[in-house]
This record gives C-alpha cells, structure tokens and sequence, in this order.
C-alpha cells in the first residue's frame, strides 16, 4: 500500500461522514496525515487511516489484506479506542507505541485547533479543550527509546530571524542550551545557524532595510539542565533582547 493508496482508501471509507461542527470528516484525517509530513510515509499513511478502525467497517485484517504495512497497522491500532475503554487509557496505550505516539499528537494537535473548537458551543468547546489538554500532557510525558522526552507535534523545520541585535540574540539562545555555527550562503549575510532536535534549524540574521527586525512570539522545549543559569521543570515565559516573548516548556 502507498500513501495514496491509503488517502484514497481513508477517503472512501469516511465518506458522507461529518465532524462535531458539520464539516466532512476527511479534512480531519487529511489534516492528520499531513501534520506527519516531517516523520516519513509510513507515520502519514498512519495518520490518514488513524480512524478507520474505531469509525468504519473496516478492520486490522482489511488494513493487512490490502497491503498495509504491520508498523502502520500497529499504529492505527494502538490509537483505536476499544469498547468500554477509557479515553486515557488508549491514550496511554497510543503513548507506548513509537508511531502511534506520533500520530496521536497530530490528531490531537488538529483536534485542539482553535479554529475547529470556536466551531462548537462553548460549554463542548470547553470540555474538549480540557480533555485534550490531558491527553497531551501524557503523550508529551512520554518516553523515547532513549529515554529522552519526544518532542511535542507540530514541530517547525525552520525558523529564522532577523535582528540589529544578533550577537545578543545569540548569547540569549545559546544560555537556553542552543549551540550556533557561523554560516554563509554564496553572498549572503553571515549569520549564526543551529539544528535542534527533530531537525528544526534556527538562524539568526543581521537585519537589513528589506527584513527589519521584527517581534515574534516563539516557543521552544529545553533542557532545563543545559540551561544557564539552570531552569526548573514546568513552564515560563522570558523576553528576549529584542523583546519577543519566548514560551518555555521546561523538561
């Protein structure tokens, strides 16, 4: 099975049904399916089919009939909720599973969209809102193979910025465990570069009369160990030299 062959499947199968706010469940798992783009064919195969077991006829046995791959599966599976099961409970189970973890974030990150919640009355909006919040938190909690944190859906791949002030801007991130390389594009500006975790690269420019500093709200997952001076577990918010507000979550 290919990922268009599994679009077109999910497509079909989800076909005439709508979500809480009337709109044609496939935006859902389309969404889904592309919040993964950054995670390889097989975490966006999972995405797009992630509700076909719990909300159609089909079932793990079609999936494998039609040529899903067993991780897909898997995935799709572990993200199921089964019957009586507490909702958080299948989360914990998702949280275990290494694509199913993935998945599950996307799902919950579209799920918590703003843009979809103001949709729905406000007493529901609320109750969901808190009910993915909790699920979040466990799915972020959970550990890699390595035991490391994963890093929370979505992430960026690029984000850059532009500043009169980049020798500053470089020490502040740097002290938030960032480590920089000077880099130069053909005749490009100089400029500081680092790749975080998951492949997000982060830049700092010299600002010129084309791209003039400007104030950007940014957020970021740390180590609080690496940090200088250290930082304790939990979330902040510091504002950094050009006055950008920078939300922490601090693991």
């Amino acid at each position: 099975m290919t990922l268009e062959q599994a679009s077109r499947l999910a497509g079909e199968a989800h076909a005439g049904q709508v979500d809480r706010a009337g709109r044609p469940y496939t935006e859902h798992v389309f969404a889904v399916r592309d919040l993964l783009a950054g995670h390889g064919e097989h975490a966006r195969m999972a995405g797009v089919l992630h509700d076909v077991l719990e909300d159609t006829p089909l079932t793990a046995g079609d999936l494998r009939a039609k040529g899903c791959p067993e991780e897909v599966v898997r995935a799709v599976e572990s993200v199921t909720r089964r019957a009586g099961e507490p909702y958080e409970e299948m989360v914990r189970r998702a949280a275990a599973d290494p694509l199913g973890r993935l998945v599950k974030l996307a799902d919950n990150a579209h799920n918590s969209d703003e843009g979809r919640l103001a949709a729905l009355p406000g007493e529901l909006a609320g109750r969901l809102r808190a009910k993915y919040a909790r699920a979040r938190r466990i799915l972020e909690e959970a550990a890699g193979e390595d035991g490391s944190p994963g890093d929370p859906l979505p992430r960026a791949t690029l984000l850059v910025l532009h500043t009169d002030r980049v020798e500053e801007c470089r020490a502040f991130y740097t002290r938030l465990g960032l480590r920089f390389v000077r880099e130069r594009h053909g005749d490009g500006p100089e400029h500081h570069a680092a790749e975080l975790p998951g492949g997000m690269v982060f830049e700092i420019y010299p600002a010129t009369a084309a791209r003039a500093t400007g104030a950007v709200r940014l957020g970021f997952a740390v180590d609080g160990r690496r940090a200088l001076p250290r930082l304790e577990p939990g979330h902040r918010v510091l504002t950094d030299p050009d006055g950008r507000k920078v939300d922490l979550r601090v693991v």
